[in-house]
């Protein structure tokens, strides 16, 4: 039998296949862009590491007449001996090349191929290695190197590769470094950042630095074991002479390229900062974004509250998902993959030190609530009699637990949108003031959330959780340390007034005033004037509409700092500076000027779309001003976290593993120099492909977007299905079921009319709504829906489905008088006049006669005539059928000879249904 497919069917696999052919080209031109990257490198770094050798040059090699690869024949070897007599310089160029037969030893070997095979198989298993080696573009560059050398060629051995090449590949890629850093610097400036921590048992400091053109870039890892041998300490004064040499390097080649230093809240490096502000005074120093967001959820979570879901959230995890207990962990690592099609998806373990760990821990938690309830359900768990805590067994097993946690993450999860913005390696200093604004608006609504729980969490069921026992599940294994004079991260000192204070105030309120007490740290100058100057159309507009004075003072500060540090106060030279600048602000802030032009702002901007709006000023900005610009690309190109100094530390530690514990910190330095480099330009291709081929704008969140994260705050009215449509009239299957008392009969019903609402015709002000769970059945009536009064759930009244009830009256007219109910009433022709003067009739029209329980319809004589009518109006056109030849209304027909059908005479065409056509089986056999 043949088919055929239909053109939308066509369509639609055609741009499957358009776009899966996409994606794989794109991946390719990946690919390719990665080799290629690295070809243009080892060509640079093998030029590099020639010069470095001493050659002795052979006299016989030195002429020009040298034929090149693609010039000799295949399994021919060329020879540089030259057999002519005439030695002229002339002779060499009619010279032509001689050839020799190569050696039998020479041939492939047709076998080598998978001896090569097997061979990187066993290098990566036996060494330890990872799998994905085997497809890295670097693997595979060494493979192509090694098919041109010499059979002679022997490879470097480990001194050679630890010293003098790891120095000279760490000095390609840190020239290489620099070159990227100091790209348009005079534009766009530089950022210095750095972290402190301990890494098998080594303080350490990193010196890092961003620009547009290279996010992150590794200056320099110091080990401070020699500094602290000697008496020395981590203060303020060492860590500022750290980087002192670094930034004085970038102010000789760019002067005034250094705008910004970030560090975290800790105070020895807050006073580095301000000691590096007085040494360059157009420097600017503020705390990393994501360490404020970090002190807010620590001390949200010192809250009672929040301490107790911190306990529970631990305790799942130690049970499920430490794998201490293995029977436990193997049950939900059982059900965690039949809940997720096959993938194993674990518990994520929380840590004090890791920023906002518990509120991403207990995200991954309720994620997988579904499979946690099976596993303490399941049989195996119940038969297991496993050492678990029974109190923390019943709170699982309730509802309440469950939207207590959901309800509490709500309420501070727009937090984790900030710290996400913080994290990146991108440009978004013209966006964090706009989302701390948001997030002022966000919690007004988290407030409520949070006061309407606060009382239920007082329950016996959250008290017993302060008895539970959390083991030494909750030790931290984290190995990095801020330094000395971090107090000011967990200052909790508090006065007695202002506990008694505390304890007056509702949960939600203590929230924000955690959040006010935090938020300062972010809104910085650098925050507001990139608010002020942001292109982007929402924060335009929201910087438009509620710039103040304060702001403006912040801009002033910042513009005085950053290019009029070298003049006096009360000078000519900076008013001018600061006049021009507010002139041509005005120009941008009213699109006038050069600013005027529509194209600039089109919503097809790519740079809008993608939020560069670094990008945008340099566009449209710098050269058509002489101060906004240059400021503008200043300020807006700026990162406004220190996340990638924190990443850093992995890269250490992956070097600084067990078996090389005892790796000097120059080779340490030098290494995770090359191998984060390495990492991120891999990513920056990524990134770069990722969004070429992409063409969604920029995304800003807001309390709806937050909603959607969480099924019980979302809209409903956003999220309603599609449009019902009901027949208001018994059916023809109806007539066979509605007095048939079995399961069949009430399930079909209740898809019908379960659900659905209407007003008593007879008296409008009895509005109903039909039970979609269940019908009542009655001796006489057959079947009737359950109809409950608004705000009633114990009484109900019955209404019949039969012909001539009112029911069908009363859907009609409820739905075609209210059609935003997103149902659409469909309305036999013969009864559309009477439906149609049944609502517009008004509840002073109504009668007052009550309805019998039979429910008789003030219209039902009328309704019962014009049905008769209509039936022996339907049995003069009845057809016969198209293969057993009886009689049937031509409801459904053959899609092909058009003759009248019964449904089971037949096959249907489409989705069943009234009216779908039914093909007969001669032209169904034609077909075939």
């Amino acid at each position: 039998m043949s088919h055929t497919i239909d053109k939308e069917h066509r369509q639609e696999y055609k741009r499957l296949l358009d776009k899966y052919m996409q994606q794989k080209q794109s991946q390719k031109s990946l690919t390719e862009s990665k080799k290629r990257s690295s070809s243009e490198y080892i060509v640079g770094a093998a030029n590099a590491y020639s010069a470095t050798r001493r050659k002795k040059v052979n006299p016989a090699i030195a002429s020009d007449a040298q034929p090149t690869a693609e010039s000799v024949p295949p399994r021919k070897t060329t020879t540089l001996l030259n057999f002519s007599q005439d030695s002229t310089p002339n002779s060499q160029s009619t010279t032509s090349p001689r050839y020799f037969q190569p050696k039998l030893s020479d041939v492939v070997d047709p076998h080598s191929e998978a001896q090569l095979t097997m061979a990187i198989a066993d290098l990566i298993h036996s060494c330890g290695l990872p799998f994905s080696l085997a497809s890295h573009h670097k693997f595979h560059r060494v493979l192509s190197l090694a098919k041109v050398a010499s059979k002679k060629y022997i490879p470097p051995g480990r001194n050679k590769v630890a010293g003098e090449l790891l120095d000279l590949n760490y000095q390609l890629y840190k020239q290489q470094m620099m070159e990227m850093l100091q790209k348009e610097a005079d534009i766009y400036g530089i950022t210095f950042f750095g972290d402190g921590a301990t890494v098998k048992k080594a303080p350490l400091i990193n010196i890092l630095a961003s620009s547009v053109h290279l996010p992150v870039g590794c200056l320099r890892i110091v080990d401070c074991t020699g500094h602290l041998e000697n008496d020395g300490r981590k203060d303020a004064a060492y860590i500022s002479e750290l980087f002192l040499p670094h930034i004085t390097e970038m102010e000789e080649k760019v002067p005034k390229c250094t705008d910004l230093v970030i560090f975290d809240g800790a105070s020895n490096v807050q006073k580095a900062g301000q000691l590096l502000a007085a040494r360059f005074p157009h420097v600017s120093v503020i705390h990393g974004a994501e360490h404020v967001i970090s002190l807010f959820y620590h001390d949200v979570f010192l809250l009672r509250e929040f301490d107790l879901l911190k306990r529970m959230n631990r305790l799942i995890y130690k049970y499920f998902g430490s794998g201490s207990m293995h029977s436990p962990y193997a049950i939900f690592s059982k059900q965690s993959r039949d809940h997720n099609g096959g993938k194993s998806i674990g518990l994520i373990r929380a840590a004090d030190t890791r920023m906002a760990g518990h509120v991403i821990s207990m995200l991954r938690t309720l994620r997988l609530k579904d499979p946690l309830l099976s596993t303490i359900s399941s049989a195996s768990f119940i038969q297991g009699k496993f050492k678990i805590e029974k109190k923390l067994i019943d709170v699982l097993k309730r509802d309440s637990t469950w939207e207590f946690m959901t309800r509490f993450i709500r309420a501070v999860f727009p937090m984790l949108i900030v710290l996400r913005l913080a994290d990146q390696k991108d440009p978004v200093m013209d966006k964090l003031y706009f989302y701390v604004r948001r997030m002022d608006q966000t919690l007004e609504k988290s407030k409520v959330i949070l006061d309407d729980l606060e009382e239920q969490t007082r329950g016996v069921s959250w008290r017993i959780l302060n008895d539970l026992d959390e083991g030494d599940s909750l030790c931290d294994d984290s190995e990095s340390e801020n330094g000395q004079g971090d107090k000011e991260y967990y200052d909790d000192s508090t006065t007695e007034d202002e506990d008694a204070n505390k304890a007056k105030k509702s949960l939600g309120q203590r929230v924000i005033d955690i959040w006010r007490k935090r938020r300062d740290k972010l809104v910085t100058d650098f925050a507001i004037a990139g608010w002020m100057v942001s292109p982007m159309r929402d924060i335009y507009e929201d910087a438009r509409k509620n710039m103040d004075g304060d702001h403006r003072d912040a801009v002033d500060r910042l513009l005085e700092k950053m290019v009029a540090s070298e003049y006096a106060d009360d000078s000519e030279e900076l008013a001018k500076i600061m006049n021009t600048f507010w002139d041509e602000f005005e120009h941008f802030r009213s699109k006038s000027g050069h600013y005027q032009k529509t194209y600039i702002w089109s919503v097809t901007n790519s740079d809008l779309t993608t939020g560069k709006s670094y990008l945008w000023h340099k566009k449209n900005s710098l050269i058509q001003t002489k101060v906004f610009g240059k400021f503008a690309c200043r300020v807006c190109s700026k990162i406004v976290g220190m996340g990638s100094a924190e990443r850093s530390w992995g890269d250490v530690k992956h070097l600084k593993s067990m078996k090389r514990s005892h790796l000097s910190a120059q080779a340490v330095e030098k290494q995770a120099t090359i191998f984060g480099a390495s990492c991120m330009a891999d990513a920056a291709l990524e990134r770069q492909k990722a969004q070429e081929n992409t063409t969604d704008p920029y995304k800003f969140w807001d309390d709806a977007d937050f909603d959607k994260q969480f099924d019980m705050f979302a809209d409903t009215e956003e999220d309603r299905p599609t449009k019902r449509y009901v027949k208001c009239y018994l059916e023809d299957w109806e007539q066979e079921y509605a007095h048939k008392k079995d399961d069949v009969s009430e399930a079909r019903l209740l898809t019908k009319y379960g659900g659905l609402e209407f007003d008593d015709i007879d008296n409008l002000s009895d509005h109903y709504k039909i039970c979609n769970k269940e019908l009542a059945h009655h001796r006489t009536d057959g079947w009737c829906v359950k109809g409950y009064k608004d705000g009633d759930t114990d009484e109900w009244t019955p209404f019949a489905i039969d012909q001539g009830e009112a029911l069908h009256d009363c859907l009609s007219t409820y739905y075609t008088k209210h059609p935003e109910k997103n149902v659409v009433p469909l309305i036999l022709k013969n009864n559309k006049e009477v439906i149609a003067d049944l609502a517009t009739v008004t509840e002073t029209t109504n009668t007052k006669k009550k309805r019998s329980k039979k429910r008789k319809s003030s219209v039902s004589k009328t309704t019962t005539q014009k049905a008769v009518a209509t039936s022996e109006s339907a049995n003069s056109t009845m057809e016969p059928c198209g293969k057993c030849g009886q009689m049937v209304q031509p409801v459904h027909r053959c899609d092909k000879c058009m003759r009248a059908m019964h449904v089971f005479c037949g096959r249907t065409i489409g989705d069943e249904g009234h009216g779908a056509p039914v093909r007969c089986s001669e032209c169904d056999d034609k077909n075939s």
